[in-house]
């Protein structure tokens, strides 16, 4: 594998938390990093064409080697995102849930470090969804099941990231129905529109920001709508079912805004759900599934523990990830081609 990112030299990054950043960078890979992180991507649009059949792509598959944290002790990986050569992992642990960074070198992934995002009971992060250079993750607790956070995080510099989440939304209320175990994130026109899956992604909730500048003091999101599951009318799916989804991921090209939905299914197959969302319709139609493709892991990678959509070399790819961040956290990327 080649590229320009393969040029970047790296010294090493320690662990970093949000409320103590602790990244020991020269200034000289500082300047390195932010040109990295701020050149530009290619947007991914949805459906395929080829959605309903078993997409045949090799994957690039990588194994990535990370010492052992001390002090991460349980859980597992929750959800995957590229941007720019950075490979994002989120995940759960006994004592807060944290996202892992991974530096593309010379064709392999080097681990850089993790980010804690809150501590116990909020320690279930996720999947997550990045948008220009900007990361929305939800954290919940997992046991009571009534609260979450959606934290908005600065992806833009590796001193960015270290620093708190520059926006945070509070989830409080109905058991199961105000946890955030899948969120995404579309940057449009002049909003940021959020999508928060619930327990099982039974419901999702949709909000709205007032701006485009989430360093903004002013800067909020308010809830547009709600869509239930269990209360659609499936009519015109391609199909009816609906599954507990791990990721959901919003895209949207000339044709209109999508969500789509990472699973793995009962038979062992991973999954992407394609819906159409329809803005102007009432909350029984407004998404509709119009397309549903799959890809063929192996090893212990699986929608089960995380997907997602990302460019990787201006390719855009679909994610997948495994189960455990370390000794050996593992990764595939199937990349598609789009006509």
């Amino acid at each position: 594998m080649g590229g320009k990112v393969g040029l970047l030299k790296i010294r090493k990054m320690t662990i970093f938390e949000t409320d103590k950043p602790t990244m020991n960078l020269s200034k000289h890979y500082l300047l390195l990093a932010q040109l990295l992180l701020l050149s530009s991507t290619v947007v991914f649009s949805q459906p395929l064409k080829d959605g309903e059949e078993t997409l045949a792509v090799e994957a690039q598959s990588f194994e990535l080697s990370v010492p052992k944290q001390a002090d991460l002790v349980g859980g597992h990986l929750q959800g995957v995102q590229i941007h720019n050569g950075t490979l994002i992992v989120s995940g759960s642990s006994k004592e807060f849930g944290y996202l892992a960074f991974f530096q593309l070198l010379k064709g392999e992934f080097k681990f850089l470090g993790i980010k804690k995002l809150a501590q116990k009971p909020l320690n279930h992060a996720g999947g997550f969804q990045v948008s220009d250079n900007w990361l929305a993750v939800g954290v919940e607790d997992p046991q009571g099941k009534r609260e979450s956070i959606i934290q908005i995080i600065d992806i833009s510099t590796f001193e960015n990231i270290s620093a708190p989440p520059v926006y945070t939304l509070q989830r409080k209320g109905e058991w199961k129905y105000s946890t955030a175990g899948a969120v995404a994130l579309l940057k449009r026109k002049d909003h940021f529109l959020l999508a928060v899956g619930s327990w099982d992604s039974t419901t999702i909730d949709f909000y709205r920001s007032n701006s485009l500048d989430p360093n903004s003091e002013s800067f909020e999101f308010e809830r547009w709508t709600s869509w239930d599951s269990r209360e659609a009318i499936r009519k015109n799916w391609i199909s009816k079912s609906y599954s507990s989804y791990q990721s959901i991921q919003l895209t949207e090209d000339k044709s209109g805004v999508y969500i789509s939905g990472f699973h793995k299914t009962g038979n062992g197959s991973n999954q992407v759900d394609v819906f159409h969302i329809k803005t102007d319709a009432d909350p029984y139609t407004m998404m509709q599934k119009n397309a549903t493709y799959s890809v063929q892991c192996s090893h212990d990678v699986t929608f089960r523990n995380g997907g997602g959509f990302s460019n990787f070399f201006d390719i855009p790819s679909i994610l997948a990830v495994g189960h455990n961040l370390f000794p050996k956290a593992r990764i595939q990327i199937f990349p598609i081609k789009v006509e």
